[in-house]
């Protein structure tokens, strides 16, 4: 028989609750629980008390309250042989499976994951290990950086190289330029006589100037006198700013040009001069849409889906609660909803029916029967179609324990069964043949089947948790 005795514990007298020191008693590997025993050694005598429940690693509380004197610092120890019913065994066994399911995974992410992981040995410890990923990018980028050192370490000799050949050069360019300032000198003396010509043609350009300027006010002149001399009272003047008309007699807006109306800014073309629906341009959702009055002209977002973070008396324009309700036939949210495709309303159940002699159609429906919402995923082109539905589940957990000895008479409840003797699954019987000679036995040897199926729905998926929002359909209108 296991025992546990780890650490040291405290009581009180009248009390139930009893504390630990250094004690680990949630760890589902050692498997204390209710029924079990605790045996304390006191003044050289050992009491022993009923475990009622397991609060936490430090804190237990008994079936009784301790009627001994109150004292911390005891020794004390727990038999943790399971227990005989099948309800403790199988608590065991799911905690077990649990706990290796989560080591499994947590290595799983270690070799193909990216981000570091956290194992919890069986003694509560905890290590953080990287992921073979996250070591594997590592090098990768030590190696990438040890690359560029080494071609800027090449570039750099060559820069060396070039400013070496480029010093010999610049000697070189020096010599030259020092012939060069001799000649400049000589140059210099003629740039000199040069600029005393440039003198000269300067003052000679001035005196010009002063020519061309008393030309330009005898110009001025002329063309003042030449204006003053015209008769205006024959010109036409506009008058009308409304009508666009020239001294009344002619009006813009019957302007043609080879016989075709002439427009311009002021004098815009209505919509039935160019055969035009006068529709109005608004903007939804980022999204552009055309009104005549109340009604929708065109939008390619009819009968589009969406989930949306709003309530329901809060949507946006355009948008409806997807949640069954029936709109008149002959409304706008009904024309909408009639102008879908057959295939579309046929998917989602969208129908026409008469109520008080009126017809009514509906929007689709994102909730089940129930109340509960469902999820949008892609078709699988088998049972999964467009409208289809599918109920929740998660995959299912199978096992088994054989060579199990039971109390003759007893029957396993929840996920587990007694399998048949000869090799049947034994899960709709609770009165099956024995795996044994001795079948009058009180304790015949029986496989006992662990299957989830039992309890709970099962697929060959999981399903995610989710957060809520409102469902949605685009009408327009």
């Amino acid at each position: 028989m296991s025992w546990y005795n780890t650490g040291t514990i405290a009581v009180t007298n009248g009390s139930k609750i009893v504390t630990g020191v250094g004690t680990k008693w949630t760890n589902s590997l050692i498997g204390i629980c209710a029924g079990q025993m605790l045996l304390l050694h006191t003044e050289g005598f050992i009491e022993i008390c009923e475990i009622a429940s397991v609060q936490s690693d430090t804190q237990l509380t008994l079936a009784n309250k301790y009627n001994g004197k109150t004292r911390s610092g005891i020794k004390y120890q727990i038999p943790t042989s399971p227990n005989v019913s099948i309800e403790a065994l199988a608590l065991r066994i799911s905690e077990m499976l649990n706990y290796y399911q989560t080591q499994l995974d947590a290595w799983q992410m270690i070799l193909t994951g990216e981000d570091a992981v956290t194992l919890t040995a069986p003694d509560g410890r905890q290590v953080t290990i990287k992921s073979q990923y996250s070591i594997a990018n590592e090098l990768t980028k030590l190696l990438e950086q040890s690359k560029v050192y080494a071609e800027q370490t090449s570039k750099n000799a060559d820069i060396a190289k070039n400013a070496s050949s480029s010093s010999n050069n610049s000697a070189a360019s020096a010599k030259s330029s020092a012939d060069s300032a001799s000649s400049s000198a000589t140059a210099s003396r003629d740039s000199a006589q040069k600029s005393s010509n440039s003198a000269n043609a300067a003052s000679l350009s001035e005196n010009n100037a002063k020519t061309a300027e008393q030309n330009a006010k005898k110009s001025a002149e002329d063309a003042k006198n030449a204006a003053s001399s015209i008769d205006t009272t024959v010109f036409l003047k506009k008058s009308g700013a409304n009508d666009q008309s020239i001294n009344g007699s002619l009006n813009v807006k019957t302007l043609k040009e080879n016989d075709v109306r002439v427009y311009s800014p002021n004098n815009k073309p209505t919509a039935d001069d160019i055969g035009a629906i006068p529709a109005v341009k608004k903007d939804v959702n980022g999204l552009p849409i055309y009104m005549v009055g109340n009604h929708l002209v065109c939008s390619d977002w009819v009968g589009k889906w969406d989930l949306m973070p709003f309530r329901r008396d809060e949507l946006p324009f355009g948008w409806y609660f997807r949640n069954g309700d029936n709109y008149l036939l002959s409304s706008p949210q009904g024309q909408a909803l009639n102008s879908l495709s057959v295939n579309y309303k046929n998917d989602h159940r969208i129908t026409i029916k008469t109520i008080n002699g009126l017809q009514y159609i509906n929007v689709p429906t994102a909730f089940a029967p129930d109340g509960r919402g469902c999820f949008m995923r892609a078709v699988n082109g088998t049972t999964r179609q467009v409208g289809s539905w599918e109920d929740d589940a998660i995959r299912n957990i199978w096992g088994e324990l054989i060579h199990v000895m039971q109390w003759s008479g007893t029957v396993p409840y929840g996920v587990f069964s007694l399998r048949a003797a000869n090799g049947g699954s034994g899960l709709n019987n609770r009165h099956v043949s024995v795996v044994c000679n001795f079948v009058d036995s009180d304790f015949p040897e029986r496989p006992i089947t662990f299957d989830s199926s039992r309890v709970v729905p099962t697929a060959n998926e999981n399903r995610p948790i989710n957060i809520g929002g409102t469902p949605v359909i685009y009408l327009g209108v």
